[in-house]
């Protein structure tokens, strides 16, 4: 086969044995015209022949599938970059660490550029109304960008004075009911018109900044001034009103967890899911087992659909962008005092309200599961949620986070159950990681008929 030896190029390679490997690795020797064998000698030629085989019979194997499925090498690097295309539209996946405390990956440049661009083509050529290219481009944003730094996140914000007013409020407040309903309540209508009137003055100045600043640069740019600042100012303060909004849902996240729980579980991670479960639930993971994560799972996929992005929505169509981040707000101090024991009665004003401005979100939800269920999975399936939503429901402390729960239960055919609270879709088959998979794409394509009927109601 002409295999030169690499030490002397003018000889062949010599040796039979097989007692080594090695890889192929062809290089040109200089004055030469051959190619060589890296490494190439006695002990060795067996090896290298046998790599060589493999290599040549690789490529034509490809080569051959490729013809046979693309029909010729133009048509398949036309499809390779069609795939390429389609993984970005998908976002970045995932960008959150396999731990909590471990720090957010960045995105890679190439979904970053997307992101960015597909952000400015919304604001420059799509022809929709204002309120509904905002938000949009937020969906945009969230599908591909990082979060807004967690220093000027509102929902970070609203959480951390939250836990300056915990702190700071006696034990006796929470043990006596009236005086714990009493406080609860001013800690509810001063957070709600503290963040709302906070958004109001941002928007505001936003507004005011945008239209002061062409001006004055009209005024002392004078023979230097040029159209594309009014079109850098009118682009920032609409890039500041996104990332207020966006601050107040989040699809992406929300589908993601449930895919890096799906491959913990998969892979026996068990410890691995019990750390990552406290970024869905507050549950305590550490007796779950794997039916068990994946339960928890899909319970808070299902009930944080609504809670993180059906509801948002909801509130912004009618109330705009404070009425999302009022919500938002609402929801937050649910989640932290929300809770019978120690704040039965300091978080109960909170829990209350949750309850009422949630209504409708989580009845819509159900109907969008079904509906995303008919299309994915099939409508029998989808009908079987609505059967079980409308029968398991009840059985749930909340008046609202039963029915998603339910539907998800029945349109998957799994069982949802909490020791001692409730066990949705009793009849059906103990949760798995490919039920999670299947509920992440009924979720996924929830959230996508949820943006398309919010555009189209704000047309």
């Amino acid at each position: 086969h002409n295999v030169t030896c690499a030490k002397d190029a003018t000889k062949l390679a010599m040796g039979t044995g097989t007692d080594c490997t090695v890889l192929i690795s062809h290089k040109a020797v200089p004055n030469c015209g051959q190619k060589v064998v890296k490494y190439a000698g006695k002990h060795t030629i067996f090896a290298e022949m046998i790599g060589q085989a493999v290599y040549e019979a690789t490529s034509k194997a490809i080569m051959t599938n490729i013809l046979y499925l693309h029909y010729n090498y133009a048509t398949y690097t036309i499809h390779r970059w069609f795939r390429t295309f389609l993984g970005l539209l998908m976002g970045a996946m995932p960008l959150i660490p396999p731990k909590p405390m471990m720090p957010i990956p960045r995105a890679p440049l190439n979904v970053v550029f997307m992101g960015v661009a597909k952000v400015l083509i919304i604001y420059f050529f799509v022809p929709l109304p204002d309120k509904a290219k905002l938000l949009f481009a937020a969906v945009a944003w969230d599908r591909y960008l990082r979060e807004p730094p967690l220093t000027f996140h509102p929902v970070c914000i609203a959480g951390s004075m939250i836990s300056a007013c915990l702190s700071r409020t006696p034990d006796r407040v929470y043990n006596n009911p009236l005086l714990g309903f009493t406080c609860g309540s001013v800690l509810l209508i001063f957070m709600f018109f503290t963040m709302t009137l906070g958004a109001w003055a941002f928007n505001e100045c936003v507004d005011i900044i945008s239209m002061q600043v062409p001006s004055l640069a009209r005024e002392y740019m004078k023979g230097y001034y040029n159209a594309s600042i009014d079109v850098a100012s009118n682009l920032l303060a609409w890039i500041l009103k996104l990332l207020l909004l966006k601050s107040t849902f989040s699809l992406q996240l929300l589908c993601i967890l449930p895919l890096q729980m799906a491959k913990f579980i998969e892979r026996g991670q068990i410890d691995d899911a019990r750390d990552q479960l406290c970024w869905l639930c507050s549950r305590d993971p550490s007796k779950l087992g794997p039916s068990d994560l994946a339960g928890a799972t899909l319970e808070s996929l299902s009930e944080n659909l609504s809670d993180g992005f059906v509801a948002p929505l909801f509130w912004y169509v009618i109330l705009g962008p404070i009425g999302a981040l009022g919500y938002r707000v609402i929801n937050t101090l649910d989640s932290r005092v929300g809770y019978r024991g120690k704040y039965e009665w300091f978080g109960k004003p909170s829990a209350r309200l949750d309850d009422v401005i949630n209504y409708i979100p989580a009845r819509i939800t159900t109907l969008l599961l079904a509906l995303s269920a008919s299309v994915t999975i099939g409508r029998k399936r989808a009908w079987k949620g609505l059967q079980i939503a409308w029968k398991d429901q009840h059985q749930c402390e909340s008046p609202n986070a039963g029915w998603p729960m339910a539907c998800f239960a029945g349109l998957l055919g799994v069982k949802l159950n909490k020791e001692g609270m409730y066990c949705l879709g009793a009849s059906g088959k103990e949760p798995a990681p490919v039920d999670i998979r299947a509920g992440h794409r009924v979720a996924e394509l929830a959230g996508g008929i949820t943006l398309v009927i919010a555009v189209a109601v704000m047309m």
